[in-house]
């Protein structure tokens, strides 16, 4: 065990990791201090099940991710407050708060909506906290948000010490080190291998079956073995808990042709990450029966999920739609799913929409009521590279740039406007009504000028 001075010894790399208190529930709160204290839940797209809950929630003991109907009794018993998701509110709050992290930072990867890394070099553990505290203060002061911020010589550490900073703010005040030895070891020990970053529930199945149940124990074990017996991977978390950086840095803004030129997440408010995949899926509590509504369900979500890809400056080579009907009640049971992988990466709506429509007609049965349905665009890439073959015509050139123009276009025209004005025919023209049920919608108090919020 090694004592570092915390005025004099300056670490080669120090992370802290940035997250969010409650972020869905603490984005609602802006607007709303008379809710403060109160117990409050977010609902998924359609109002179906829980996706976050505030600390009052979650001491009622309300799981993460549990359908509302199973808990419509605490909620009236307790007077939970519940919203529809806002995601629109959400991702500009983010926004702000990632601003503020670039600002106070030297590398800053945003890791989700509510979550980022920041990375300091040769600076002391004292230097470290009092960026913590810089950082906590002017996120709490200029946004209105809480955050929770770890701090440690590894990212997995970080995220480790992340969650206990949050789990006792009431002695850390949202701040913890683990850049000395003591306080890293005794965090391990407290820690079961669940809390640890990329452990799975699988995954700490087998370990709980050898009989290693803390991280400390993991920490323990030896690399090469771990890595003959499970992956690569969790050799490097063993590395990470034993303060040995294995996780390299990685850009969060894609490079090259196909990233956007001039906007950053931070301009350009529609502007995403880049992704492994994108889904875009929603269950329905009005059951969708003929290949008309269905159609018109996943020509909704093509639009979306290719608004988000083009945003994310990617392009798509496989397609897969799937649909089903409701796991409970005694109606016949069905899942439908397929996958298209296109022979040239592409980014254009039309092109998505003609490969999704063939993918439906072919999965789609009659007679059943279907109660959720979704789209997964994958293998997604930075540029239109591809392997050709023999028996595929090279794409027109020209075509192409056409292509990206206008689409280019038409996210500029929506994304400028009051409300989407350029829509997809087969979209239908009342597909909100329809296929969405999120009565409890908050206002979009920072982006919409029809909702700003009204001081009486």
């Amino acid at each position: 065990m090694q004592y570092y001075d915390p005025d004099t010894y300056r670490f080669e790399r120090v992370y802290l990791l940035v997250d969010c208190n409650n972020f869905f529930c603490s984005c609602e709160r802006l607007f709303r201090p008379d809710l403060e204290g109160r117990p409050l839940l977010v609902l998924s797209n359609n109002d179906g099940c829980v996706i976050a809950r505030s600390y009052e929630s979650k001491a009622l003991g309300i799981p993460m991710g549990i359908p509302v109907f199973k808990i419509r009794h605490l909620i009236e018993r307790h007077h939970i407050v519940c919203f529809s998701s806002n995601f629109t509110l959400y991702s500009d709050i983010s926004r702000r708060v990632m601003s503020i992290l670039e600002q106070l930072s030297e590398h800053c990867a945003i890791y989700s909506v509510d979550e980022a890394f920041l990375s300091f070099s040769h600076i002391t553990e004292n230097e470290a906290l009092a960026h913590a505290v810089k950082i906590r203060n002017a996120i709490a002061t200029l946004v209105g948000i809480k955050v929770g911020i770890g701090i440690a010589a590894t990212k997995t550490l970080a995220k480790l010490a992340n969650h206990h900073a949050k789990k006792e703010r009431a002695t850390t005040y949202g701040i913890y080190s683990v850049l000395q030895d003591l306080p890293r070891l005794s965090l391990l020990k407290a820690n079961p291998i669940e809390e640890i970053w990329g452990v799975g529930r699988r995954l700490s199945e087998q370990l709980h079956e050898e009989g290693i149940t803390t991280a400390a124990q993991l920490a323990a074990q030896n690399q090469a073995r771990i890595k003959r017996r499970y992956s690569v991977v969790l050799m490097r978390t063993v590395a990470e808990l034993n303060n040995t950086g294995a996780i390299p840095d990685e850009d969060e803004v894609p490079t090259g042709p196909a990233a956007p030129p001039t906007d950053s997440a931070f301009t350009n408010p529609s502007y995403s990450a880049p992704s492994y995949q994108i889904m875009w899926s929603r269950s329905y509590t009005q059951r969708l029966t003929t290949l008309e509504e269905l159609h018109q369900a996943i020509a909704n979500y093509v639009a979306a999920a290719s608004h988000k890809l083009r945003n994310q400056g990617q392009y798509c080579r496989a397609v897969t739609v799937f649909i089903r009907t409701s796991y409970f009640g005694s109606d016949k049971k069905y899942r439908g799913e397929r996958t298209m992988r296109l022979k040239v990466p592409t980014a254009d709506t039309r092109e998505l929409l003609r490969c999704a429509s063939s993918l439906l007609t072919a999965i789609f049965r009659p007679g059943f009521k279907y109660s959720k349905a979704g789209i997964v665009l994958s293998e997604l890439c930075a540029q239109r590279t591809y392997q050709a073959d023999l028996l595929t015509l090279t794409p027109d050139r020209a075509a192409q740039e056409r292509s990206d123009r206008l689409m280019a276009a038409i996210d500029r025209i929506n994304r400028h406007g009051h409300a989407h004005h350029v829509f997809w025919a087969a979209q239908g023209t009342k597909q909100d009504q329809v296929f969405k049920n999120q009565s409890s919608l908050s206002p979009r108090y920072t982006t919409n000028w029809d909702e700003l919020p009204q001081i009486e």
